[in-house]
C-alpha cells in the first residue's frame, strides 16, 4: 500500500545566493605595504595593482590615504611596518573599558531583584548611572554576554515522563486536523473550541516572559530560582475566546470573610435541595426495581451520603476553588456565551486546564446539566491551549508600573484593546 502524503502542496521561498556587486576583501599587512609601495614608490598605477590583488580600485585609493594620514600624524616613513600591522583605525572604538564592564556584570547579578529586572527597565531605573551617563540595551546586553551571561528561565519544570510522551501522542493522533485529506471536514475542527485561562497579575512587579541573569550551573542557584507561586496576588485575570470571537472575561477579586460567609449558607442549602430531591428520586428507583424483581434494591439504591454534598475547596493559595468558579465564571459568562455560539452553529468545545477549580466536582456537574462538552486536557500541555500565547502580552502590559487602584480597569481595557488591534 502506497503511502499519500495528505497535505497540500506548499512552495517554500527559495533563499537565493547573495552576489556582491563588488568583491570585498579583507588586504593582510604584506598585501597593504606592497599596494602603497608599489603605487607611491613605483612605477604601477592604483587600477593595475587593484586587479593583481582582486579588489576595487576604490579599496586601494583609500588605503594610500589613511596611510599617508597616519605617516604624518605619527611621524613614521611610508615604508614603517608599524604602519601596516594593525588594522588601519577600522572599526568602532570600545565605549567601555573592562573596569565599566565589570561594574556592569556585578551591579545586574548582586542580587535576585536585578538579576531578574528587565534590560529596558533595569536602564530606566537608573541602575547603571555610576558607570555611564547613557547606555542603550543593546550594549548593556552584549556586555552581559561577553562575560558569559544569559537570560534563562528562574523556574523548573520536570520533564516528561515515557508515559506522558505517549499519552501525549495518542491525543495528538486523535486530535489531528489532517487526519483526512485537506479540506474534506473529517480532521479535527480546532476552530470551535472555546480557550479559557486565568493568570494572576502582581501590584509592582512586572510580569510575562521573565528571566534571570545566570551563567552555566547557576540556573538553580537560591539567588536565581524563583518560587513557582507567591502568597501576595492582586488578582486573577481570567478571559476566554475562540476563533473569531472574542470571549467575556473575568477578575476574581479576593474573598471577604462576609461573602465566604454567604457563599457557605448558599452551599448548605444547594445541598439540602439537592439531599431532599436525591431522597425522592431514591424512593421512586427502589419501587421501580422492586417491581422488576430485582433481589438486591438496597445496594442499587443507596442512600444520601455525605461525600456527595458539595464543599468548598482549599483558597489559602489562590483564594479560587470550585464553588467560585461556577458562580462568578461558568453560569454568568460561560454558559450564555456558549448558547450564543451554538446559536451561530459553531458546536462550541470548551478547554480548561487541569486546575483543581475546573476539576473539581461541582464545577463538572454543572457542565453535565447543561450539556457542555469539555475538550480533554493532558498535563504539562500548555501548547494545547491558544490563549497561552496571549498571557505574556497582556501581563507585561498590565503590571508594569502600574497604580493598584486603575489594575482591574487596565485589565478588561488591554483584553480588548488587543483584539481590536488586529487586522
Amino acid at each position: 500500500m502506497t503511502q499519500i502524503n495528505r497535505r497540500k502542496p506548499y512552495k517554500y521561498k527559495v533563499q537565493k545566493e547573495r552576489r556582491y556587486k563588488t568583491p570585498q576583501r579583507e588586504l593582510d599587512p604584506i598585501q597593504r605595504a606592497f599596494a602603497v609601495g608599489a603605487t607611491t614608490q613605483g612605477n604601477a598605477s592604483q587600477r593595475s595593482t587593484a586587479a593583481l590583488l582582486g579588489v576595487e580600485q576604490g579599496t586601494i585609493s583609500k588605503l594610500i590615504t589613511r596611510t599617508k594620514e597616519r605617516a604624518e600624524s605619527s611621524g613614521l616613513p611610508l615604508h614603517d611596518p608599524q604602519l601596516y600591522e594593525d588594522d588601519m583605525g577600522r572599526g568602532r572604538p570600545e565605549l567601555l573599558t573592562q573596569a565599566q564592564k565589570d561594574e556592569i556584570v556585578r551591579i545586574t547579578t548582586q542580587d535576585r531583584r536585578h538579576r531578574e529586572q528587565d534590560s529596558k527597565l533595569a536602564i530606566e531605573k537608573g541602575n547603571f548611572k555610576s558607570v555611564m551617563e547613557s547606555i542603550s540595551v543593546s550594549l548593556f546586553e552584549n556586555v552581559m554576554y561577553e562575560a558569559g551571561y544569559s537570560r534563562r528561565k528562574p523556574g523548573f519544570r520536570p520533564p516528561l515522563t515515557a508515559s506522558e510522551k505517549k499519552k501525549r501522542f495518542e491525543w495528538a493522533l486523535a486530535h489531528n486536523p489532517d487526519k483526512y485529506d485537506e479540506g474534506d471536514n473529517k480532521g479535527f475542527n480546532f476552530r470551535r473550541v472555546v480557550y479559557t485561562d486565568e493568570t494572576p497579575a502582581r501590584a509592582g512587579d512586572q510580569r510575562g516572559m521573565k528571566r534571570a541573569w545566570c551563567r552555566e550551573g547557576e540556573e538553580y542557584h537560591k539567588d536565581v530560582k524563583r518560587e513557582k507561586i507567591r502568597p501576595v496576588c492582586t488578582l486573577q485575570f481570567w478571559g476566554a475566546f475562540t476563533y473569531g470571537e472574542k470571549g467575556p472575561c473575568h477578575i476574581y477579586r479576593k474573598e471577604t470573610k462576609e461573602i465566604a460567609i454567604q457563599a457557605k449558607k448558599d452551599l448548605d442549602k444547594e445541598n439540602a435541595t439537592r439531599r431532599q430531591d436525591r431522597e425522592v428520586k431514591v424512593a421512586v428507583a427502589r419501587r421501580v426495581l422492586r417491581s422488576m424483581g430485582d433481589p438486591d434494591v438496597n445496594s442499587r439504591s443507596k442512600a444520601w451520603r455525605k461525600d456527595l454534598e458539595y464543599t468548598r475547596g482549599d483558597r489559602t493559595r489562590g483564594g479560587v476553588d470550585g464553588f467560585r468558579h461556577r458562580e462568578e465564571v461558568l453560569k454568568p459568562l460561560i454558559k450564555p456565551w456558549i448558547d450564543e455560539l451554538t446559536k451561530k452553529g459553531k458546536e462550541p468545545l470548551l478547554l480548561e486546564d487541569g486546575a483543581p477549580a475546573h476539576d473539581s466536582r461541582i464545577a463538572k456537574d454543572y457542565l453535565s446539566v447543561h450539556h457542555i462538552e469539555k475538550l480533554p486536557w493532558l498535563g504539562y500541555s500548555p501548547d494545547v491551549n491558544a490563549q497561552e500565547h496571549a498571557w505574556p502580552w497582556i501581563r507585561t502590559h498590565i503590571t508594569k508600573d502600574f497604580e493598584p487602584s486603575r489594575c482591574e480597569e487596565d485589565c478588561r481595557r488591554h483584553w480588548f484593546a488587543e483584539w481590536e488591534a488586529l487586522p
